[in-house]
């Protein structure tokens, strides 16, 4: 080959590995790549994945504007950006069928479509769009991922939503509302409105009792109805290993009657679900168990193969989660994450509120990765009367602490939580520290990085607490979020001086002035002087 030349190698792959790889990429984008040359004009046929994604919308609507002329605004941008997205997902399916003419056409492998502002007037669309990639290249397909959601936030649950957010605007009656934990028997408040559950996407009922679903083996639905088939005989999924609802508003009847349908059950996940009172899924070996903010559930599992768990909610109760396979012995979790909300985790906890706590994570001993977040750095451990009642972790080798530190937590209670839980942790050689920002303020000033000049940079000093973890064992410390308040560096300073086996420091700062970061970085390497400790700032 001559000198200079350049080989491309990606073109002389096969139409099937070139569609494999443009199946990691959005449908918009793995239609772009048959610009580059000739040698991609079909390989959109060969894509196994087809990911139709709704873009996050960005408005420039002038505020100057009258209330109806907003909304007025806002529904044109709306319906326009609707539109364009049918008319890319109907020339994605046509490209196929163009592409793959001569029955080169694999079929699709996993089908997904996830909206940010969905509207009623779309459903005739997505079920088109459903049953042609169930019947594509005449394969069936394994992967359906249908995410309804009609605008506003996600994955925020009101019990961690600050005080300022529910009061209503000062003009109008438009405010937020609260919602509220019902459970089994009403109506979702985000659906309590008819008008609402009729603009709602609701599956077609084909897709739990067609031969097609036979091999389906993952599937995601968010903010839509089931509509199951009212025969039992009639819902079959034999197939599904993997099952995602989030937001879903149907009974937890219906829900634990889907679950059921799943014959080989493996990795369940309910966000939000906020109707369901009760699951049992002991005849399912699962893996994986995600339970979050479904307020009131209670999950009977089968943990004789489980190995992961997540949880984010209140406080639980003694049967929120009940284990059954194994004996008496706790489960082997290779990883636990767990997330108490709400103010139930912070300073003001009860006795009972703690004991509960302490008698839910008792539950994981055997846990390898541990992740625990509240509102609160260290979900205020510190204030437990009888400090007995918590039970040693002795497996957990990487610690994740998540929570705020800031004035109304105090440096005092965080760092007496802090080292109560790296006491019940005496085998940890990672450990993560992500510092959320104080739900109390308002958001506009809730990212940067605040260093107070009243109080300058002198932290007090404390003498540092005698931690067996961190004087024999912690190699690696990360910090994420760091603001520089005087709590997290209260908390730092100690960790930092007690951590005397130290070997490798990360700190990631928030978007805030040069300055104002320069001084943190300066004053955190003064803290691990004359060790041989390697320290990088993001």
């Amino acid at each position: 080959m001559a000198a200079g030349a350049q080989e491309d190698r990606l073109s002389d792959l096969p139409d099937g590995v070139l569609g494999h790889v443009l199946s990691f990429l959005s449908a918009k984008e793995a239609a772009r790549a048959a610009v580059l040359s000739r040698r991609y004009r079909h390989a959109f046929a060969s894509v196994r994945t087809l990911s139709l994604v709704q873009e996050e919308t960005s408005s420039s609507i002038s505020t100057g504007a009258s209330s109806d002329d907003l909304s007025y605004e806002c529904d044109k941008q709306e319906q326009r950006r609707n539109a364009e997205f049918v008319a890319l997902a109907d020339a994605a399916f046509s490209c196929r069928r163009r592409c793959g003419g001569s029955g080169a056409d694999p079929g699709l492998r996993a089908f997904r479509v996830v909206f940010d502002a969905f509207h009623h007037s779309l459903a005739e669309h997505v079920d088109r769009w459903i049953s042609a990639a169930a019947r594509n290249g005449g394969a069936a397909v394994e992967e359906i991922t249908v995410d309804a959601r009609a605008g506003g936030e996600r994955g925020i649950c009101a019990r961690e939503r600050p005080d300022w957010y529910f009061l209503r605007r000062r003009y109008g009656d438009r405010g937020p509302k609260e919602l509220k934990d019902e459970s089994d028997g009403e109506d979702a408040a985000d659906f309590r409105d008819p008008r609402t559950r009729d603009r709602a996407y609701r599956v077609p009922r084909w897709l739990f009792s067609c031969t097609s679903a036979a091999a389906l083996r993952t599937l995601r639905l968010g903010s839509c109805f089931l509509d199951l088939p009212r025969d039992a005989a009639a819902l079959y999924l034999p197939s599904v290993e993997m099952l995602e609802l989030t937001c879903v508003p149907d009974s937890g009847r219906d829900i634990q009657r889907l679950v059921s349908a799943c014959g080989r059950l493996a990795d369940l996940t309910l966000d939000s679900c906020r109707r369901v009172r009760a699951v049992d899924v002991q005849g399912k070996r699962l893996r994986r168990l995600a339970l979050r903010c479904c307020h009131g559930a209670r999950l009977s599992v089968d943990a004789s193969a489980l190995r992961a768990l997540e949880y984010k909610g209140p406080v639980p109760g003694e049967h929120v989660l009940s284990f059954a396979g194994g004996g008496s012995a706790p489960p082997v979790l290779s990883s636990c994450d767990i997330e108490f909300c709400g103010k139930a985790a912070a300073a003001s906890s009860t006795e009972t509120e703690l004991a509960d706590m302490a008698r839910f994570l008792g539950q994981f001993t055997a846990a390898r990765w541990l992740r625990l977040g509240a509102p609160s750095m260290g979900a205020s451990i510190d204030k437990m009367s009888d400090p007995s009642s918590l039970v040693p972790l002795p497996f957990v080798r990487r610690l994740e602490l998540k929570g705020t530190l800031s004035r109304t937590t105090g440096a005092a209670s965080a760092i007496a939580a802090v080292t109560r839980i790296l006491e019940l942790t005496p085998n940890v050689e990672a450990l993560t520290l992500l510092i959320l920002p104080d739900v109390d303020e308002h958001p506009r000033c809730r990212d940067e990085v605040i260093c107070d000049p009243k109080l300058g940079l002198d932290v007090p000093g404390v003498v540092p607490p005698v931690i067996p973890c961190l004087r024999d064992r912690v190699r690696e410390m990360n910090v994420v979020h760091y603001q520089g308040r005087m709590e997290q560096r209260a908390l730092l300073k100690v960790l930092l001086r007690a951590a005397t086996a130290l070997e490798e420091l990360y700190v990631a700062f928030p978007p805030g002035k040069f300055e104002v970061q320069s001084m943190l970085m300066r004053e955190i390497e003064r803290w691990v002087m004359y060790r041989p400790v390697k320290v990088v700032f993001v």
